[in-house]
């Protein structure tokens, strides 16, 4: 496994290299990549960040590229409890920071 001085040489030997813009877009890169390779990874990632209250369903389903409908399909597929609303003020607030 490369270290991360490593991986930071190569990000930047790309950049340097005219190839990408900057470091933000070899990362974009790599990640669409990475998601297009192993599609499971992306749907794992945005589970967790729902199940964690990170993200709503709405945010899940945009980031996923589905419907509303599809992601409640995908999170019943993998045994995950749709969140029908918040559960108090508290939660209204950290559902508007997280759409």
């Amino acid at each position: 496994m490369k270290t991360p001085d490593a991986i930071d040489w190569e990000v930047n030997q790309l950049v340097k290299a005219r190839l990408f813009p900057d470091e933000q877009t070899v990362l974009r890169s790599a990640m669409r990549a990475l998601y297009e390779s192993r599609p499971e990874i992306r749907r794992r990632m945005i589970i967790r960040a729902y199940t964690a209250g990170e993200i709503s369903l709405g945010k899940a389903s945009e980031v996923m590229g589905c419907s509303h409908e599809e992601m409640k399909e995908i999170l019943r597929e993998n045994g995950i409890t749709i969140q029908m609303g918040p559960e108090s003020t508290e939660d209204l607030l950290k559902d508007a920071d997280n759409a």
